[in-house]
């Protein structure tokens, strides 16, 4: 009986000590733990602090009083601006802009410079494609129809001769629009970056607008290059996006003439991309290079550029293309005219930005500002670019 109940006491003993064993150690990693976010964190605060230490030091970015000025001054014309369009006040809608057009004004210099870099930002098309500035409505452009062709000849033997047409395409202008509401409160508070608002939103809302057309068009507005049945294809033996793989787009590459390649880059939605990082060569390798510090990512050696506007992974189908390679600047051009042109309206009905409410600016007490320019794009050289198409579907 005494040797079971000092059985029982040590393991009861043991069963403690493990216990106790076990909380330590949680203990310790917990601390560990700590320790260590607490040590990350100070190191990312401490990066941070250095950079704004430089930025100050420069004068740089919000530190810089010229910037930070320049800034309140915009913000207060185009207050000023909006102020004049709502009373009808064309006095100094003229001072502050050039002569009416298309039933609108001009908006400032300064405020159309904005959202045109923006537009750059964030659209791929005004990025990599051939701008141009036009003076009229459309621009007649040669485009090399059919090239010279040489060949090797017998002595004395007859020649044939052999010319360069030229063929021509049109690159027309089609307005594009946009509506930004604003609340009459976010007009009349001096505090709020309006200029940073307003150029945001139209910049991101008109680029979006470009890319889808210029790219993926189906010819209602514009035919997008990937719809162009001049540009060179290469079809896939699978009939969805999921089964492309390395020797597609390898086949790509080399059915591109090697003008183009030198500038070359693969234009594709995200989601495909991540089919793209699984594939690899024959020798093991993935073809495709995360981005590094002096470069972008890569496939097959080169440049990826991401466009949104371009088929995702749920559009997936039978002959469908979906991935585009080439020099886009040599492909395509893309033309602006004039500058921006708006009118306001206090008492309309408009289009949420989701697209599934209307807003009645009356009731709501908001202003909606409708900017609209003229922008068009051609393909010029075809050849310069090659599109990655899905097979028909298998019976």
């Amino acid at each position: 009986m005494e040797k079971e109940i000092q059985k029982d006491v040590q393991e009861e003993i043991t069963n403690e000590d493990v216990q106790k064993e076990v909380n330590d150690v949680l203990a310790k990693t917990v601390e560990d733990l700590k320790a260590e976010l607490k040590a990350e964190n100070e190191a990312k605060m401490k990066e941070w602090m250095a950079e704004q230490k430089e930025l100050m030091e420069k004068k740089a970015g919000l530190y810089n009083k010229e910037v930070k000025n320049d800034r309140s001054v915009m913000n207060d014309n185009l207050r000023k601006f909006v102020g004049a369009l709502m009373v009808h006040d064309h006095a100094t809608l003229k001072d502050m802009s050039s002569t009416a057009a298309n039933g609108g004004y001009t908006i400032d210099t300064e405020l159309a410079a904005e959202v045109e870099h923006l537009m750059t930002e964030f659209g791929i098309a005004r990025r990599e494609m051939n701008v141009v500035t036009l003076s009229k409505g459309d621009l007649k452009i040669n485009n090399l129809a059919t090239d010279v062709s040489v060949y090797w000849t017998d002595e004395a033997a007859n020649k044939t001769s052999s010319e360069v047409t030229l063929g021509q395409v049109t690159l027309a202008l089609k307005k594009l629009a946009v509506i930004v509401p604003m609340s009459d409160e976010l007009l009349e508070d001096t505090e709020i970056d309006l200029v940073g608002f307003v150029t945001s939103r139209i910049a991101e809302k008109m680029a979006a607008a470009e890319d889808t057309q210029f790219f993926n068009g189906d010819g209602t507005t514009f035919t997008g290059v990937l719809q162009n049945t001049s540009v060179n294809e290469v079809t896939m033996t699978g009939s969805t996006f999921a089964t492309i793989d390395a020797d597609d787009l390898s086949d790509m590459v080399d059915a591109t003439p090697q003008g183009a390649l030198a500038n070359g880059k693969f234009y594709m939605h995200r989601s495909i991309m991540s089919y793209i990082r699984k594939l690899k060569a024959t020798d093991g390798t993935y073809i495709y290079q995360a981005p590094s510090a002096g470069g972008p990512a890569t496939v097959w050696g080169y440049p990826v550029v991401l466009v949104e506007a371009m088929p995702s992974s749920s559009d997936s189908s039978a002959e469908t293309s979906f991935v585009l390679f080439g020099d886009l600047k040599k492909t395509a051009w893309l033309g602006v005219k004039g500058g921006l042109r708006v009118k306001l309206a206090d008492q309309a009905t408009v289009r949420n930005t989701a697209g599934n409410a209307d807003l009645d600016l009356f009731r709501r007490d908001m202003t909606a500002l409708r900017v609209v320019e003229r922008v068009g794009y051609v393909v010029v050289l075809p050849t310069a670019v090659t599109k990655l198409t899905t097979a028909a579907a298998s019976a």
